[in-house]
């Protein structure tokens, strides 16, 4: 058998599986990862969009917080990296892209999912507020201590969360449809 016919099984099964057991959100939440850590982060054409955040997001507001956390480790870090190691060197003009992400984002995504999972009854604009101010913090801290001549692009972390919050605003009643 062809192995494209196998990938094509196996990722049928996966998103029969994940609808039975969890719905559209945890289909959509694995869609929009897979498709920027294996697809769009290739070639990023466009910075900044924080489809992590907002799976996360769906995911740890849905769920409880053993699957949020599952979600977070699985088909954000191990999938990717199997997809990724899989496709090669394919499609690659990022010359940012890593195969393997494990690291210290593990570590702030983990950290979102149980504040997003004790926050989960606020309004998700300013929950999204409070994620995207949270990672841009410690992401700042980590390079402050780790890079002797770091300098804060705050034009960018300013245009990253205006970018992402109003894709939260526009969207806001296609947020809250997909968590009913």
């Amino acid at each position: 058998m062809n192995k494209y016919y196998i990938y094509f099984l196996v990722l049928s099964l996966s998103v029969l599986i994940a609808y039975l057991l969890g719905g559209s959100v945890i289909i959509l939440a694995t869609a929009l990862i897979l498709f920027d850590r294996c697809l769009f982060g290739r070639v990023k054409i466009i910075h900044g969009i924080e489809f992590t955040t907002i799976s996360l997001m769906m995911v740890s507001i849905k769920y409880d917080l053993f699957i949020s956390i599952l979600f977070c480790i699985f088909i954000l870090y191990v999938f990717p990296t199997i997809i990724n190691f899989s496709l090669g060197d394919r499609l690659i003009t990022n010359k940012n892209f890593k195969v393997v992400r494990i690291g210290f984002g593990l570590i702030i995504h983990l950290l979102s999912v149980i504040i997003i999972f004790y926050l989960k009854n606020m309004d998700i604009f300013l929950l999204m507020s409070i994620m995207l101010l949270f990672g841009h913090t410690l992401y700042t801290l980590k390079g402050k201590v780790t890079q002797n001549n770091f300098i804060l692009d705050s034009s960018g972390i300013i245009i990253n969360i205006i970018f992402n919050l109003s894709l939260v605003f526009f969207f806001h009643s296609f947020w809250l449809s997909l968590l009913i």
